[in-house]
């Protein structure tokens, strides 16, 4: 099962199937977090280690970690890349790209996946069609697309919005893969069909999106008039020598016959498993490459957009592309254009990650150091490398600086501070929300310190200036805002600077809801099993007259209803998921649609046993004990329909 550092795999677990679905739907082209640090001043020129540049140092230190991960993790293969100088300082493959031929892995032939990777070049091909004036970055989206973006604000969204992820759609999670090359579809049908709403203004918090890449892509197919593969094959693939790079899916042959197998460990086996297609979305994750040629675009970002006396980017491009654009607080790591800031070890890093079902990805680079850094893994259990301790390991190796302790603080109570918060990466109208059950923050106070719970585990926080926390023994920092009273509307984490954290009120903690749908769940089913005991009890010993257990029959055989509607819900749910988590995220999900009538035949019985509830205190029907108690169970029928209303599951929110 795919590892992802937004998910709480506990809290996932315990959704089930629904929970996996959504876990798993979250690490699709999602960039992995960065090292986690402060950010460096950029005019303060940390030391560069001279081993980095040594190849017999980095090969002695590759060889060590990538052999030891590849043992311990039961990875199949890796391949890594290391550029300086104008030159590929190291580059080497690790295991093997296909485990039963015993193919092992080339960095100069082997392909893998990129994923969210790809969208750097999605980033630069629309940079370039901005410095032929084509595109204005701060202009209406709408002007280029022959689809048209809704008005829901009066700001519209433009290219700039999209390269820091301001745009502010909401998440949407479906038809990101297609396991034929018969479901693909074009980009701008799969647009048209998969458009996320808009649910913030454009340009207040960034929230990472593939649909607003993918976007970008048909912004650039549509200005050039040549398709988005066709476009980066032309201005950028092909005079970068990158001739083992492809974005184009399936992979065109001699390509195909050196792309490495992507691997799930299941029981110890290294399980192969079939090319991952983009079902549309292209150009938020479909390329595939070589660590060489990943060399060789470091090298050409690094250069100043130059690469071999062939020019794709102007300097002050790139120096634009990887300066701060946008940031959630100045004082933690943001955006430049398409590239995210990984700062750590007082280093300034730029970069981005890419992770799809099974191959995990880390592109990172130190523009102050004139150094870039590449590795991709082919296997599911790689993922918790690249997001953090393979980037942290190789910085700890070469650029060692252990953070100073902070220094507390004294800035008034933090319980204002103090709640849950959810991340902005969900979707808002659809039943994909549920997800926020499971993606969020809990922050409370512990002895004059922030403790914050994330899916990353928990941390100490120690207030180091108003409203700016630190780790207490590590790097990363939590930032908030506040409303004018004082109290947290946002937090901000140093870790994750694609995204924001909203605080959650009260009646929309996860800890409530767990509480609500799992109780309700357990009252259910013992209900189900108490009440044909019950009625053969009374049946065999005549403890109630017939006119009561008229009066009461009908109750009971709503609240049965209720019950059985429910369960059969999660029960049609974990059935479906069980084969195919993704089955909720692919349309038509007529299955699940199907799922979702049960929900709402459950809570209109609900409300008829509420109403006959409320005529049995009326009418004084029954025994006080048997009012009382089919009460309780119409109070935990009710506040089980509302826990799912609140989560888009109570209706068709497709």
């Amino acid at each position: 099962m795919l590892w992802n550092p937004y998910v709480d795999t506990g809290l996932v677990r315990a959704l089930g199937p629904m929970g996996w679905a959504l876990g798993l739907a979250l690490v699709i082209f999602v960039p992995p977090p960065p090292a986690w640090a402060a950010p460096q001043d950029p005019s303060e020129e940390a030391p560069t280690g001279v081993q980095v540049r040594d190849a017999t140092v980095l090969e002695a230190f590759f060889d060590g970690m990538l052999g030891a991960a590849l043992r311990e993790k039961g990875i199949a293969g890796a391949t890594v890349a290391v550029v300086g100088g104008g030159e590929i300082l190291f580059t080497k493959g690790y295991g093997w790209a296909d485990v039963e031929a015993r193919r092992p892995v080339d960095p100069h032939e082997t392909l893998f996946r990129l994923a969210s990777v790809t969208k750097l070049f999605t980033w630069v091909a629309l940079m370039q069609l901005a410095e032929q004036g084509e595109v204005d970055l701060h202009g209406d989206l709408n002007q280029y697309l022959d689809l048209r973006i809704p008005e829901t604000f009066p700001d519209p969204i433009t290219p700039f919005h999209l390269l820091t992820h301001t745009a502010g759609f909401e998440e949407e999670m479906r038809d990101l893969f297609a396991w034929h090359p018969n479901d693909m579809v074009p980009l701008g049908q799969w647009l048209r069909v998969n458009f996320p709403q808009r649910v913030r203004p454009p340009g207040t918090f960034s929230s990472y999106s593939n649909h607003g890449t993918a976007l970008a892509g048909y912004l650039v197919e549509q200005v050039s008039g040549l398709s988005w593969e066709a476009y980066l094959e032309t201005h950028l693939l092909g005079p970068l020598g990158m001739h083992r790079t492809s974005a184009r899916e399936p992979l065109p042959e001699p390509l195909a016959d050196g792309a490495s197998t992507g691997y799930r460990l299941q029981d110890g086996r290294l399980m192969p498993m079939p090319f991952e297609l983009s079902k549309g979305g292209a150009p938020a994750g479909s390329a595939s490459s070589t660590a060489a040629d990943m060399g060789r675009f470091m090298l050409a970002i690094l250069g100043g957009g130059i690469l071999d006396g062939v020019r794709v980017l102007d300097q002050g491009t790139v120096e634009a592309m990887l300066s701060t654009q946008f940031s959630h607080d100045p004082r933690l790591p943001g955006f430049g254009l398409g590239f995210f800031e990984m700062n750590s070890h007082g280093v300034r890093i730029l970069g981005h990650g890419g992770n799809s079902l099974w191959f995990h990805n880390v592109l990172a680079l130190f523009p102050d150091h004139d150094l870039g850094l590449f590795v991709s893994f082919n296997t599911d259990t790689a993922a918790p490398l690249t997001y953090g301790s393979f980037l942290t390991t190789f910085l700890d190796r070469f650029f060692p600086d252990p953070p100073p302790a902070p220094e507390a603080v004294a800035h008034g109570s933090l319980d204002p501070l103090t709640g849950t918060y959810r991340f902005n990466r969900i979707s808002y109208t659809t039943f994909q929300k549920a997800a926020g059950l499971v993606f969020g923050l809990s922050v409370r106070e512990d002895e004059g310190v922030l403790v914050v719970g994330s899916p990353l585990g928990r941390m100490r926080m120690v207030q180091v200036e108003p409203g700016l926390f630190r780790e207490e023994h590590g790097s990363s920092l939590v930032a908030f805002r506040t409303d004018e009273a004082g109290r947290g509307t946002h937090a901000f984490l140093s870790m994750a600077p694609m995204m924001a954290a909203e605080r959650v009120p009260w009646h929309g903690a996860p800890a409530l809801h767990f509480a609500i749908l799992g109780g309700g769940l357990l009252v259910f089913l013992g209900f189900l099993v108490a009440a044909p005991v019950g009625w053969w009890r009374r049946r065999r010993t005549g403890s109630r007259s017939e006119g009561e257990e008229r009066s009461v029959v009908l109750v009971r055989l709503a609240l049965l209803v209720a019950a059985a509607a429910h369960l059969a819900f999660v029960v049609s749910v974990a059935v479906m998921a069980a084969p195919d988590p993704f089955a909720f995220l692919t349309t038509p999900m007529t299955g699940f649609t199907l799922a979702l009538t049960l929900p709402v035949l459950g809570t209109i019985a609900a409300f008829m046993a509420g109403a006959g509830t409320a005529i049995q205190w009326w009418k004084g029907a029954g025994t006080p004990w048997t009012r009382l108690g089919t009460s309780g169970l119409v109070v935990v029928a009710l506040l089980f329909a509302w826990s799912l209303h609140y989560w888009n599951l109570l209706g068709w929110r497709l």
